[in-house]
């Protein structure tokens, strides 16, 4: 009999989700709902969820609200389950009825779920349609504050069709702030744990004692995951006197941080007298993710990143560091590290040991990089700022640095046409099977020696399968179809490995022809050459003309049938 409950009840379930997803797509395809009416949409599958926590707890099923609404009165008896809808009912359903009422002091009320459950169920939910529950009844009116996540943001405070940057931004900035601090003025006096803290919206140091305020309830509730990006809708990064000093100590006193993630935008951060001495207990001693995007930093950054212990990954983008070397000892490592990125942060060295680094991505003028023995680098990007020729530095100093990267490198760079047809020799990427090329090629378009050298880059991955090289040319291409002989001669070395060749971006200059001319000598194994007058690179294509010119050239200068074992193809 138990076991006949059991299934009838989990087919009643079924049943109720099914009714409900219809009507959740009824009331999506409404113009306009009541706060039940939205509530609906998706606590009404949390309901099902309450049925089923209501079989674990063996309470009795006999009615059930949802969103104030209320929902077919469900009572079980023996083998059979019958559903009462209030509205009109037959004579036997009267009677249904007026059994249930008799019996309705003794039986389970949506208000009386256990407090877990309903944490469990809230926590499904979004915080807008959470705060929605206070509609449903008296008892729940403050449940919305044991929601284990507060996100204030834009849309959240102001609606989606809202823009902090629109005609009206002082009275946006305005609503924000009165709309987040009455939200944070009724969870103070809650004693909940909140996983996240979220708050995006463009703010300033001029509003720092509403900030202060929202961050302080972040630290006093031991949240877990903390995200102030107050960066400006437009993309600029403003001025630093204005950016929000973020009180980093709160959440490292005592050596309880709970912290896990913290994502910082738009900020400062004084490093000079936050942090604690060595020795201390205050540390950011379980933080796995932090990262910084447009951050001010004042101090010493090597400070910071030796207290977090637990640090796997650490992305710095478009910060200002007052000292420009990103330097982290030798004798302390960071031995958990996994994925590093270092963008656009004006660094003048970049040298720390991470033994199991995994990804690595670096954007910077070509400075000096020490990353170590990272053994299990499997992925890295490096992109060398314009406008100075990057060949030369990629071809001797990244084969220093990153020795061990294996499955893909993604490089971006520059290069100048009537630079010399010279290389020099020493390290190697020995491991590495898929390198994809960016490159900017300036200089004179009858110049061709400088694109030639690209060919260089089989010689440092003797193990290479597959090469991308994404091409834009900025000046107006040269076009001859008298091409230099060493070029088209057979290579002193050939590589054994390459199987896949993807050039885009080919106008047909001279300088590419002689490459592809020097690719398709260089290779044992090439199995296929596609060649694409499409630009990849982050580029507008100014004249298709020049896409017509680079077909046209690639299949008047290149033979496919000097090369019967390479399937040539061309866009």
């Amino acid at each position: 009999m138990a076991r006949c409950s059991n299934s009838l009840l989990n087919a009643g379930v079924l049943v109720l989700t099914v009714v409900v997803l219809g009507g959740r797509i009824w009331l999506s395809n409404r113009a306009a709902t009541t706060d039940c009416e939205r509530f609906m949409e998706r606590p009404v599958i949390a309901l099902g969820v309450l049925l089923l926590a209501q079989q674990q707890h063996e309470l009795p099923v006999s009615y059930a609200t949802a969103g104030g609404v209320p929902c077919s009165d469900f009572y079980f008896s023996g083998k059979k389950m019958r559903a009462v809808v209030h509205g009109k009912a037959t004579k036997s359903e009267g009677c249904a009825r007026i059994n249930l009422k008799k019996r309705r002091s003794q039986t389970f009320r949506l208000h009386r779920v256990p407090p877990d459950v309903l944490r469990v169920i809230l926590s499904q939910l979004s915080f807008k349609e959470a705060a929605r529950t206070s509609i449903v009844s008296r008892k729940w009116k403050r449940l919305w504050r044991c929601y284990p996540k507060l996100v204030l943001t834009g849309d959240m405070m102001l609606g989606s069709s809202s823009n902090a940057a629109g005609d009206h931004p002082t009275w946006n900035k305005t609503t924000f702030i009165r709309r987040a601090n009455s939200v944070v003025r009724q969870l103070s006096s809650s004693s909940a744990t909140l996983n996240k803290f979220i708050v995006k919206f463009p703010l300033l140091q001029s509003d720092a004692d509403h900030i202060d305020r929202w961050v302080s309830l972040s630290a006093a509730s031991r949240a877990r995951r903390i995200v102030l990006d107050l960066c400006p809708e437009l993309e600029k990064f403003g001025d630093k006197d204005q950016m929000y000093s973020f009180p980093l100590h709160l959440f490292s006193v005592g050596g309880n941080s709970c912290v896990k993630s913290l994502c910082l935008g738009f900020v400062s951060l004084n490093l000079l007298h936050q942090l604690s001495p060595a020795g201390n207990t205050n540390r950011l001693t379980i933080l796995k993710k932090l990262t910084l995007h447009k951050v001010s930093i004042a101090g010493d950054l090597q400070s910071l990143l030796l207290e977090c212990d637990a640090l796997e990954w650490l992305s710095l983008t478009f910060c200002s560091l007052q000292h420009r070397d990103l330097v982290v000892q030798h004798q302390q490592p960071l031995q958990r590290l996994r994925h590093l990125r270092v963008l656009h942060c004006r660094l003048q060295k970049l040298e720390l040991q991470a033994p199991n680094l995994t990804e690595f991505e670096f954007a910077n003028h070509q400075v000096p990089l020490v990353l170590g023995d990272c053994v299990n680098l499997s992925m890295a990007s490096v992109g060398l700022l314009l406008p100075s020729d990057g060949f030369d530095y990629a071809c001797t100093k990244l084969p220093v640095a990153l020795p061990h990267v294996c499955d893909r490198l993604t490089l971006s760079m520059a290069i100048r046409t009537e630079a010399p047809l010279l290389m020099k020799g020493g390290s190697v990427f020995a491991n590495l099977r898929h390198l994809i090329l960016n490159v900017d090629i300036d200089g004179c378009p009858k110049a061709s020696t400088g694109v030639l050298r690209l060919a260089c880059l089989l010689e440092l991955a003797p193990v290479l399968e597959e090469l991308e090289l994404h091409m834009y040319c900025a000046n107006t291409p040269f076009y001859t179809s008298d091409l230099d002989a060493a070029a088209t001669s057979p290579a002193a070395r050939l590589h054994e490995r390459l199987r896949t060749v993807y050039m885009t971006g080919f106008y047909g200059i001279r300088g590419q022809l002689e490459l592809a001319h020097r690719i398709l000598r260089s290779t044992v194994a090439l199995d296929r050459l596609i060649i694409d007058p499409t630009r990849k690179v982050d580029h507008n294509f100014r004249n298709q003309a020049y896409a017509g010119m680079g077909r046209t050239m690639a299949t008047l200068c290149i033979n496919k049938a000097q090369f019967p074992g390479t399937v040539i193809t061309i866009l």
